[in-house]
This record gives structure tokens, sequence and C-alpha cells, in this order.
């Protein structure tokens, strides 16, 4: 290729795979908020937005967001440039753009590192992956995190080898002061361990961390990027213990209850190696492959030192959630994208003479995949006017995806032909490949395969189920309904609030008790009241309190629907 031509390819490639990106990880992220996360999210974003609240910004109820606010800054910035309300799309754009951005990442250093074969594989890998797409649709800060740090320990890498630019090394501190911004100080930790990792799997000893001092004025950058808010914020919620937060966010959430953390979300130490293992099936079905040509040290001399720096991040993701006395589905993200890597480098960079074995297994896992995708498809195909009766019960969110996707298929909607059609292409790839000896094209057909999946998921099915259960359309019918009259909650419900437009407040224990006991305090409200329950809320109010509920408007969602409920008051005694 002349000199002209790669020029052109390195400019083109990237804009090509963001676009190309952006497009496949926004089909969903128009879907409506279901549960607190994201709609208290929301609610910081538009309190920034409304109040200019940029330092603590407050959710409808009054809570102080506990972490540090870049995603919430960039959001509010994007939704002022683009001059309309807030919304899903646009409390979700941050996540998209820094997803697509990390694509465009993935594929650069790959390319650079490996070859663009390699790259190219690893990015497609990483989009279709169902536990990086979902993620790029959801207004929280685990993407942009991923993004920056994934960024960040890429900057790493000359270090290692004993060279650092100065552009490098301040684009380096930038990154990871952003990153801290972003989540606090677990960016830093993971880098530094994934770095000390790739030195024990490289033989080397842990003194050679000692390189990283060329790295300092590095750090130095992220402390001082970092303190900008830091500082402000730990002294504007003196009153408020922001300290204390800072804290409980930070060292809280890693010990366990019985050294003082929070005990929040703990659950066994397989937790994240599991969630890790399901979220990107079926590519992870590769990791036996994996397992053996690293072990065999069976990639190529010039692609193994750039593979083991990638698989010491994602063991460094691995182990530190592991042994985390929290363990959510989010902290899986960081150790996708090198894991995107490794597995196009089992299409591109194996060493054949070494490990033929390794091969044979490869290309075996790849047409039981393909068989698996054709039976099954054309089973589903073949039973297609008996695969869900009308009628049938979704009070599970797994029940309600399998219930989408059965009656999109019966249906037979344009979404869901186009997945037939790719779903058979990727699995005839993979057996081209196979045939012909070309490990790249086999790659291609799993990619293929993944995309199609992800893509009818994230775009279709998960907006589709989202439906089933979120407040979106029965919170405004519950304010139109009830007009000026108060509305209650028995709880805290971010989601409702987000939709009803204000913060509807639980209901008052005295409110209870005068309209349970006929007490005529002046201080109540004067009827009509409404509170908003769902049948698991209704358990836990007493049973005098429940008696004196009228129904009056039904949601219609799926498990544990709210319904709108009138106080009627007790007889005076």
């Amino acid at each position: 290729m002349s000199a002209a031509n790669r020029t052109f390819a390195s400019l083109t490639r990237p804009v090509l795979v963001m676009a190309l990106a952006l497009l496949v990880l926004s089909a969903g992220n128009s879907a409506p908020f279901v549960k607190d996360a994201e709609p208290q999210s929301a609610q910081w974003i538009a309190d920034i937005v409304d109040h200019g609240h940029w330092l603590l910004p407050v959710d409808y109820y009054g809570a102080v967001n506990r972490k540090p606010p870049l995603f919430y800054w960039l959001a509010a910035l994007l939704t002022e440039a683009r001059g309309a309300p807030l919304d899903e799309r646009g409390a979700r754009a941050v996540s998209t753009v820094a997803a697509a951005a990390l694509v465009t990442v993935v594929l650069e250093w790959t390319t650079a590192a490996i070859d663009p074969a390699t790259g190219w594989l690893a990015a497609l890998f990483l989009t279709g992956s169902y536990a990086f797409a979902v993620r790029a649709a959801t207004a929280l800060t685990d993407m942009l995190l991923t993004a920056l740090v994934f960024a960040a320990y890429c900057t790493v890498y000359p270090v290692l080898g004993g060279a650092l630019s100065r552009p490098r090394l301040i684009g380096f501190g930038v990154l990871l002061g952003l990153a801290v911004l972003t989540k606090g100080p677990v960016a830093v930790v993971l880098i530094i361990f994934g770095a000390a990792l790739f030195l024990l799997v490289t033989q080397r000893s842990l003194r050679s961390l000692l390189a990283l001092r060329a790295a300092w004025p590095g750090l130095l950058i992220a402390a001082i990027i970092a303190a900008t808010w830091y500082l402000p914020a730990l002294f504007a919620g003196r009153h408020e213990g922001i300290g204390d937060v800072f804290i409980q966010e930070n060292l809280g959430h890693f010990m366990p209850s019985a050294l003082g953390g929070t005990g929040e979300a703990s659950r066994p130490f397989y937790f994240i190696a599991m969630r890790l293992l399901g979220g990107a099936l079926p590519l992870t079905l590769l990791f036996p492959v994996l397992i053996w040509t690293v072990c065999a040290n069976g990639f190529s001399n010039a692609a193994s030192r750039p593979l083991l720096f990638q698989l010491a991040l994602m063991l460094a993701v691995v182990i530190f959630f592991s042994a985390a006395s929290a363990k959510r589905d989010d902290y899986i993200l960081p150790a996708l994208p090198p894991m995107a890597i490794l597995l196009a480098a089992l299409f591109t960079a194996i060493d054949r003479r070494r490990i033929a074995g390794a091969i044979r297994l490869r290309d075996a896992t790849l047409t039981v995949i393909a068989l698996l995708v054709l039976v099954g498809l054309s089973t589903i195909l073949w039973l297609r006017p008996l695969t869900l009766p009308a009628t049938a019960q979704m009070q599970s969110a797994a029940n309600s995806y399998a219930a989408i996707f059965l009656r999109g298929i019966a249906g037979g909607g344009w979404p869901f032909l186009l997945f037939l059609g790719a779903e058979f292409a990727g699995a005839m790839l993979i057996g081209v490949g196979i045939v012909r000896r070309h490990p790249p094209v086999s790659g291609v057909g799993l990619a293929t395969l993944t995309l199609a999946a992800t893509l009818l998921w994230t775009g279709v099915i998960r907006p589709a189920e989202a439906l089933t259960r979120s407040e979106v359309h029965f919170a405004p019918a519950v304010r139109r309904l009830a007009g000026p009259a108060p509305v209650y909650v028995p709880h805290f419900d971010p989601e409702f609030s987000w939709y009803y437009g204000q913060a509807v407040p639980p209901l008052p224990h005295a409110i209870a008790r005068a309209y349970t006991t006929g007490n005529t305090a002046t201080d109540i409200p004067a009827a009509p009241l409404y509170l908003v329950a769902r049948p698991a809320d209704l358990e836990h109010l007493a049973p005098p309190l429940r008696s004196r509920l009228v129904p009056v408007l039904p949601s219609g969602l799926e498990a544990n629907p709210p319904t709108l409920y009138r106080l009627e008051r007790a007889p005076e005694p």
C-alpha cells in the first residue's frame, strides 16, 4: 500500500468505525426508563440544566449526587446544545458517544499494536457484545468510565517498554483525571493493578513498576484535574457529610460489611466471572481456546506482548471486583474491550506451528455455534404458528423478552426478518471460513451473529419490553386524572416522579393515621388524596389503611404493576 493510501486509510478508518458504532449502539437509547437508577441520573442532569447546580446537583427529592459529576456535566452540556427538553435519548447520549469512541480506540490501538484485521474483528466483537451494547444505552457513569480507563491504560503500554513522549504523558494525565472525575479513584487502581499483572505475566520483576516513575507527571496532572471538583465539593458539602459519602462510595463498596463496608450488592466471589461469561455469549464459548493459546504461548511473537497487556487488564478487572464486597453487573464493563481484542486474535494471530490443537478446538467450537444457530432458527420457523399463545403471561423479564421475540418471529416483522437473514449469513460465513481455512472469514461470521442478535435485542426487543414495565405513560395519566389534588407514593420513587414531572412524596404518617381513624385535624389536606402503589407495596401498609384505598386507575403493566388509589377517610369517631 502506498503512503498516500495508508494516510487515507488511517484518516477514514476511525471516522467509519465511529459512525458504524453510533448507528448500532444508539438503536435502543430512546427506550423508556425502568426502575430508579436512570431516572435519578436524569434528575441530576436536569438540576444542572434547570438550576445551574454544577457542583452538587440534587434529584427531585433533594438527594445530592454522591459520585463525581463529569458524566452529568457532559450530559447537561449536550442537553443545552440540543436546545430540547431532557429525555431518555439525551440522558443516555454521553454513554452512547463514549461507547462508540471506545470501539474506535479498540480498533486504532489494536491496528497499531497488532494488525488491522485483528483491530476490525475486535471492534465488531465489542460492538456485538450484549453486555457492552446494552450499557451504551444507559444513563449511568460506567460506560464513560470504561472508555476513559481503557484509553488511559493503553497510553501506559509504551511506559512499560521504557518510552513515553511528552504528548502521550499529558494525554495519560488528562484521561486519567477525567476518569477519576467520572467515578473516583477506582480508575487509578485498575490501571496500576493491570500494569502490575502485565509485569507478572511477562515474568518481569515488580520492581519494573518503577519504570512508571516517568508517569508521575501524568499522575500529577490527573490529581490536579480531579481536585478541581473534589476540593470545592468537599468544602461546599461539609454540612451534608459529603466527605463521609466519598469514603463510603469508594472504600465502603470494596470492604465487607463486617469490616465497616456498606454491605450493598454483596454477592458470591464468582459473580463477576459468571456475568462476564454470560454477558458476551457466544463469544465467551471461545475462552477454552484462549486459555489454551495463552498457556501454550501460541500467539505470534509480534502479537503476544500487546495481547498479554490486554489480558492483564481483563484479569485486573475480574480479580479486583470479585474481591470487592459490592458486585454489580456494570462492573464487568472494563473487562469487555480487552476481552474483544484477545478473542479477535484467535482468528488472526495464532501460531499454527505450535498449537494446532487449539486451532482444531476453535473450529470445532465455531461449528457447534453455527449448527446451534441454524437448528434453533429452523426449529423456530417450523413451529412459528405455535411459538407462543397471545395470552401468555410475562411475569418476569426473561419471559417477557422471550414472548416479544417469539411473537415478532411469528408476526414476520422486518427487524426479525433481517435478524433471521443475518444469522443464517453469519453461520454460513463461519462454515466457509472453516472449510477454506481462512479464520478471519469465520471471525466475521461470528461477529455477524453477535451483531444481529444484539441489535435486535437492544433496538427492538428491549424497548418493547421496557414499555411493559415503565411508568412512562401511566404517570402522566395519573397527573391528568388527579389534577391539583395531592398524589403520594409509599416510598421515594424516582421513576414515577420523573414521568410525573416533579417529586411525588411518600405518604406522611399523619395523613395515614387521619384517614384510618377519622381524625379531622386542620393540617391534613382536603380530599381527594391519591396513592400510587404496587401490590408488593400494599403488603407493607397497615390493614386499616389498605381498607381505605379505592382503585381508580390501573396501569396495566406487567409484573407488580402500580395502580392509582383514592384515599377515603374513615368516618369520624
